[in-house]
């Protein structure tokens, strides 16, 4: 049915026109219905609903013959209208979820990308590292695998040692070389008393270099 949008406009205040005014219309598509019945239907008082009725009526939405109330021409292209919008909103909902969905899969690719496991155990053989600079070079290519992320943050050098079990005097020393030899970065985070512990780049593509060439 075409909408006869002018109609509607001259008649109908559609910014009035919502809520209960709109479930009655719906339960008025089927055909004329008794007020009684439109009551069993939505559960709603028979002053509630026949309040609403009759604003319909004033709004030249329905009209009442012998006790069955039916929907106006003015009505029926009210009703054609509320079936294009809830369409189109449909329509915008699926495109939305469609969007999100494909955003979500691309995030994970882009995470799997990222997660690329990087091997280490023949570097760590040809390295010459002493037992915990090798723990920590470890700890940070795992995490590095896991998250994406280059660096983690340690409040001090104990709580390094306590994931190394490692002597807090040993962490120092070996942070110090692996700083030398240009395989970590080693200073104070952004975030107040935190240490930033990180694989440097060059090291990384040292790494990425070595498993292309497996």
């Amino acid at each position: 049915m075409a909408v006869d949008y002018a109609l509607l406009s001259t008649t109908t205040s559609l910014g009035r026109v919502r809520g209960f005014t709109v479930d009655l219309v719906y339960r008025l598509a089927n055909g004329p219905t008794r007020c009684c019945e439109l009551v069993d239907m939505t559960g709603k008082s028979h002053d509630y609903v026949y309040m609403y009725l009759k604003r319909m009526r004033n709004y030249g939405l329905v009209e009442n013959n012998e006790g069955f109330w039916f929907l106006t021409d003015i009505g029926e292209s009210f009703l054609a209208y509320l079936y294009i919008v809830y369409s189109n909103i449909n329509e915008y909902e699926q495109i939305t979820n469609r969007k999100l969905t494909e955003t979500e899969q691309k995030a994970n690719t882009s995470h799997s990308k990222t997660s690329k496991q990087i091997p280490i155990s023949l570097w760590l053989q040809n390295s010459g590292l002493d037992r915990v600079e090798r723990e920590v070079v470890e700890v940070l290519v795992d995490h590095y695998n896991k998250t994406g992320s280059k660096f983690i943050l340690v409040k001090n050098q104990f709580e390094l040692s306590e994931k190394l079990r490692a002597n807090p005097g040993e962490v120092l020393e070996a942070l110090k070389n692996l700083r030398q030899d240009n395989i970590i970065y080693l200073y104070r985070s952004d975030i107040e008393g935190y240490w930033k512990i990180g694989l440097k780049t060059s090291f990384l593509k040292i790494l990425e270099s070595q498993d292309r060439n497996e």
